[in-house]
């Protein structure tokens, strides 16, 4: 892969520096400006992000490599609040003032036709998508995490995020535990277990963390298989035991309570000082545990067998307007962002590229073990069912957990009592689904 890439890039600039020889006296479009992504008339291209969530630190570098590969073009980044962002761009749809770039388009806009699909992109600038993150490129649109919509592409971005767990090979050898695979991952029932092997109270080391069950069980456990229906699914006997297994660490000790630590915000603190065997947790700023001298694995989130595992992953995404008046160059700038610009993010930040072949291509694994488990994880990310407004659709479950883990009610009736609330929401969610649609 890394050599054909090579072979790409050098016909490129030959078919560049030939084109730029001979001229064009016909005055027509020459194929490398057709690459390009456009006449090779001054273009100005007007790209919305906000803060570092937006599309993150480098944008300078991008910008200077991407106007250097495209002269004509001047990349005009305007960087919000991400409180503003909202609004700045909801204010701009409604006066028909949209830039021609923005990043994490959402599907509502999808459906308006506000965002240009993305679908001949691959071909025309020589994108693998085969071998980029799957969940992010074949769907995810809807909740904000990926690019891929009912079949289409919609954006692409730099980097892959993702939620895994990672573990201290050192403690698992301590405890004579065979270290999990990356892929399949091990059952809730093995994490608590070997959480509670590992837990050490007389020298503060918790065995595991995990935020809630939706840390591990996929949010399609919830629903049926058309993501319709919840009743029977959020508090059926699958989803009620998993309350009950991940409930049963805590009673026993074994993993600490959210008013201690929080698995996302500080678990790989708590982990780099050896305070936690397992967490399930955001699998960037890895430097943390590998200058703390961790020897580390990852795996998946652990999972209910007989369920297809799920963990979250993200990017950068950047979508084009539909009514940008310059699509070709404006889809040239995502192909640089989902190529080049991973290049740029993987050496400024040292995220793992988006691109899998491109993660192995600058060795972004750099031979460490976990690193490696992380890039086997990865492959197999796959997208959730679609629940419009999933995240508030939800919200019941979480005053459920409250309640198990406060020994307030059992897994059975909290789920009971929570379930029609998130079957109203849900029905109230695919209602406003259909109507804007």
């Amino acid at each position: 892969m890394k050599k054909l890439r090579w072979i790409t890039s050098l016909l490129a600039a030959m078919a560049l520096v030939a084109a730029a020889c001979s001229g064009d006296d016909g005055g027509g479009e020459t194929d490398s400006d057709r690459q390009a992504g456009g006449s090779g008339e001054p273009v100005t291209l007007d790209f919305w992000v906000f803060g570092e969530g937006g599309i993150g630190s480098f944008l300078e570098t991008l910008e200077q490599g991407f106007e250097a590969d495209n002269p004509n073009i001047d990349l005009n980044i305007t960087n919000y609040p991400e409180e503003n962002y909202g609004v700045k761009l909801d204010t701009a749809i409604a006066a028909g003032k949209v830039p021609d770039l923005t990043v994490f388009p959402d599907a509502q806009q999808v459906r308006e036709g506000l965002i240009l699909p993305l679908d001949d992109l691959a071909q025309e600038h020589d994108l693998d998508l085969a071998s980029y993150v799957p969940a992010v490129v074949e769907g995810g649109l809807e909740d904000g995490l990926g690019c891929g919509f009912e079949g289409q592409l919609w954006c692409l971005g730099s980097y892959a995020g993702s939620t895994q767990m990672l573990y201290n090979k050192d403690m698992f050898d301590a405890a004579g535990i065979e270290y999990p695979a990356p892929w399949p991952p091990m059952t809730p029932e093995e994490f608590v277990d070997i959480a509670c092997q590992l837990t050490d109270k007389e020298n503060g080391v918790w065995g595991g963390a995990a935020s809630d069950p939706l840390a591990y069980i996929p949010f399609d456990m919830l629903f049926s298989p058309d993501g319709r229906t919840a009743t029977g699914y959020a508090n059926g006997a699958e989803v009620v035991h998993q309350f009950e297994v991940l409930a049963s660490g805590y009673e026993q000790g074994c993993i600490p309570s959210s008013n201690i630590l929080d698995p996302w915000a500080q678990g790989r603190d708590f982990f780099s000082k050896e305070q936690l065997a397992m967490v399930i947790t955001d699998f960037q700023d890895l430097d943390q545990v590998e200058k703390a001298g961790i020897n580390y694995g990852s795996t998946a989130p652990p999972t209910p067998e007989g369920v297809e595992p799920y963990f979250f992953v993200w990017s950068d995404n950047v979508a084009v307007f539909a009514e940008t008046e310059h699509p070709d160059e404006a889809k040239a700038f995502v192909a640089y962002v989902a190529t080049e610009g991973q290049r740029i993010r993987y050496e400024e930040s040292g995220e793992m590229p988006l691109d899998l072949a491109v993660a192995e291509e600058v060795n972004w694994a750099k031979g460490v073990p976990g690193r490696e488990d992380g890039l086997e994880v990865l492959s197999h990310a796959r997208p959730l069912v679609f629940v419009p407004n999933r995240w508030d659709v939800v919200g019941p479950y979480y005053d459920a957990w409250g309640f198990v883990v406060g020994g307030e009610k059992s897994a059975q009736e909290a789920m009971d009592e929570a379930t029609p609330a998130i079957q109203e929401n849900l029905d109230k969610a695919w209602e406003d689904w259909e109507d804007q649609g």
